[in-house]
């Protein structure tokens, strides 16, 4: 029997809502399968398999050394006569991005030979924390860690003009985001001999992260897990916080970003 224009039209229009059906039947089926699959997969990792001492304690390093201990000879740095120049920087965003940039900028220095003046960190815009760098961190303890890596100073030196005595001006320049080596051995070098001393601002991830220099990549874990330690007062704080933790158990800390200032900026 010989079918009309109309009905020919009807079976076009009912074919993708056929193939829609098709399709959602087979993603149904598709996640049923992976369901059951991760039910029974659960079902056999049973609670009484785990080894809760084992869990908590502390994995065997199996020869493992740190990885900010050095590996090659590493010259001593410039001393005061050998500077090129001396190294200052304003870290932004949250503390963790500022302890981040003292270790870039502690690896800038180096890599320019300059003698680093103790980083400034930037007031949070919301929390309004003007604690500094002193106010937190253990300085004297950062300076001697790092005393065969670079020289670091308070601040910049007196210089003596027309018979007057005033601070050396720091050339300001904005670093590029996520910086090469060569800008730092090229561009802000240049600038540093010329003026005595650069400020880097902002310095928020102005120094790439890849840089192809085991050594140099020590350092930023030196800086990171050895040198930067917060002061006797934070220290004792946290450890009593921490301890009243463990009194009652093994516990475990969740950074879920969701800070007032992180909302307020965010949400």
């Amino acid at each position: 029997m010989r079918r009309g224009p109309g009905e020919a039209s009807l079976r076009r229009r009912r074919a993708p809502a056929r193939l829609l059906v098709a399709v959602a039947a087979l993603v149904t089926c598709t996640i049923w399968l992976w369901s059951s699959s991760a039910d029974l997969t659960l079902a056999s990792y049973k609670a009484q398999d785990v080894d809760v001492n084992k869990l908590w304690r502390t994995a065997n390093s199996n020869g493992w050394r740190a990885s900010s201990a050095p590996r090659s000879y590493w010259p001593p740095p410039p001393t005061e006569s050998e500077t090129n120049g001396y190294l200052r920087v304003r870290c932004n965003g949250g503390l963790n991005q500022q302890r981040t940039a003292i270790c870039n900028a502690v690896v800038a220095a180096r890599i320019m030979n300059a003698t680093l003046v103790l980083p400034e960190l930037d007031a949070n815009s919301f929390w309004r924390d003007e604690s500094g760098f002193i106010g937190i961190y253990d300085v004297p303890h950062f300076i001697k860690t790092l005393k065969y890596d670079v020289r670091i100073a308070m601040s910049v030196p007196d210089i003596i003009t027309n018979g007057k005595t005033k601070k050396l001006k720091a050339y300001q320049i904005r670093p590029p985001r996520d910086a090469p080596v060569t800008w730092y051995t090229t561009v802000a070098l240049e600038k540093m001999k010329s003026y005595g001393a650069i400020y880097l601002t902002p310095f928020s991830h102005r120094l790439a992260e890849d840089i192809n220099d085991p050594e140099i990549q020590r350092l930023r874990c030196r800086v990171n897990y050895h040198a930067l330690r917060f002061k006797p007062n934070i220290m004792k704080t946290s450890s009593e916080i921490v301890n009243k933790l463990r009194s009652e158990g093994h516990f475990m800390s969740i950074h879920l970003r969701f800070e007032m200032d992180m909302l307020a900026f965010a949400g």
